[in-house]
């Protein structure tokens, strides 16, 4: 007989019943080949004995076996492994063409490679992030009143079915004042999308517009995941150079004179990771190649909203008369990460086809939430968080950078940023950042490696440091503990 008293565990305390863990100890033991077909099960009495149970819960635990169809009932027999149950087959390796496939029990693509993934930082209590806002900033509670208001209306229950695959159409409406009233950009509702932050707009533009061995033209420095993303439909990567002016259109239109470019992807309002704003002069002359040789713009344009030392540019899309830029925003990185909204506006049938696409992957998103985001616009309190961020962050911003000034000379070089969240830090060569990423976090602090915003043309000792989602106090000790790790 097997050893079942090692081999069924019962846990007196768990909220399964003791009947049930019984049968479902039994079906472990079918399936994983340790009872074959016809075996015969210990009596009642015997099994009771072993692992320490009433009887009566072993007869129950053998009648819910027999009624899943696991077990049988021979009459002054006992109770037997169902006889016509399939017999357990070993794990047999598949093979490829003459060799064993070493890796799962089925076969499938990985075309992601070793793709760099964020962090989690809701367990981090003192961080230095990337860029993200201060969500301790945003008005959530008015968000959360507004989400609970709609949903408790009875004609916001309508809400909680199935809706259009572009978003609610009074978010979308929102959106469209809110770019017109801040950027400049004229957007009707149907040609714009919400997403679940800028990166699906990203990736639905990429699916759209890459086939295998196209080529799509992007920053020597640039975002590692939107890389990722472009390289998944198999499109092959352009780098062009970028220097303080943004994007060098010049080497750009000399590659589009041998080569066929399906789309060039850029961030010209505070470029990632450097936060270089692309010249007026260089978005013009983008604009004019985009139209000669009629490729798209993909223009990432995910914190727009935060310009401290001047006015901003208008996006390219605002001054694009020729249809060839899809815009893509965020509120997720303007409000809290967490809140997935965003949005991606271009042609009415490439909208429509994103929409398509999108039903695929995610058929809507939160309508609930949409709306509330809606009202807060409408209300004029996403304007006054803009407004209000906008203020505490260049402060933050300030100090930041003149605590970097005074307490890492020698050891890190930076350019004060116009306006983003994040500061581009260049280290000294002798500063190992993987050791100096794994020495503070052992003192409770987080830090990047710098791991991100390599590639195989980018490889500088350098990583973005956020200033945004630390309060004045909370600066000052972070960049206190990361100056004595340092030295």
């Amino acid at each position: 007989m097997l050893p079942y008293k090692s081999l069924i565990q019962i846990e007196r305390d768990a909220s399964v019943a003791l009947h049930i863990q019984v049968c479902n100890s039994f079906i472990m033991l079918i399936t994983n080949g340790t009872l074959k077909p016809a075996d015969v099960l210990p009596s009642s009495r015997v099994l009771a004995d072993l692992i320490g149970i009433n009887r009566n819960t072993v007869k129950l635990g053998y009648e819910e076996l027999i009624s899943q169809g696991w077990a049988e009932a021979v009459e002054r027999k006992g109770i037997f492994v169902l006889s016509k149950l399939p017999l357990h087959k070993p794990k047999v390796k598949p093979i490829v063409g003459n060799k064993e496939y070493q890796g799962e029990a089925f076969l499938w693509t990985n075309k992601l490679g070793k793709a760099v993934s964020w962090e989690s930082f809701q367990d981090t209590p003192l961080a230095i992030d990337d860029g993200f806002p201060d969500v301790r900033l945003a008005p959530v509670d008015v968000l959360m009143r507004e989400y609970r208001s709609i949903s408790r209306r009875y004609h916001g229950r309508n809400f909680l079915k199935y809706s259009s695959s572009k978003g609610s159409e009074h978010l979308r409406n929102a959106i469209c004042n809110y770019l017109s009233n801040s950027r400049g950009l004229t957007v009707m509702p149907e040609n714009l999308i919400i997403t679940k932050g800028s990166q699906m707009g990203i990736y639905l533009a990429a699916q759209l517009l890459l086939n295998p061995k196209d080529y799509i033209a992007v920053g020597v420095s640039n975002y590692g995941s939107a890389d990722e993303t472009f390289k998944y439909p198999g499109a092959n990567l352009l780098r062009i150079p970028v220097d303080e002016k943004g994007m060098d259109v010049n080497h750009l239109e000399m590659i589009l004179q041998q080569k066929k470019i399906k789309a060039v992807y850029l961030i010209p309002h505070h470029h990632f990771p450097t936060t270089v704003t692309m010249s007026m002069e260089r978005r013009l002359k983008l604009l004019n190649l985009a139209k000669e040789y009629c490729f798209a713009i993909i223009e990432d344009d995910y914190d727009f909203d935060f310009h401290y030392d001047n006015k901003p540019y208008v996006p390219l899309a605002s001054i694009d008369h020729h249809h060839n830029v899809i815009y893509i925003g965020s509120i997720s990185k303007t409000f809290a990460p967490a809140l997935r909204i965003g949005f991606m506006a271009g042609p009415p049938e490439f909208i429509e086809a994103a929409a398509s696409l999108r039903e695929l992957i995610d058929k809507q998103g939160d309508t609930l939430l949409e709306e509330a985001f809606a009202v807060l616009f409408d209300d004029g309190e996403m304007d006054r968080h803009f407004r209000k961020s906008l203020k505490i962050y260049r402060q933050r911003r300030n100090l930041f950078c003149e605590i970097l000034k005074t307490e890492f000379r020698g050891l890190i070089d930076f350019k004060t940023p116009e306006g983003g969240l994040g500061i581009w830090t260049i280290f000294d060569p002798g500063i190992n950042l993987v050791k100096m990423a794994e020495d503070a976090l052992k003192k409770g602090l987080y830090i990047g490696d710098g791991k991100f915003y390599k590639n195989e043309s980018f490889d500088l000792n350098a990583l973005r440091m956020g200033f945004a989602s630390l309060d004045d106090k909370e600066i000052a000790e972070a960049l206190r503990q990361l100056k004595i790790i340092l030295q």
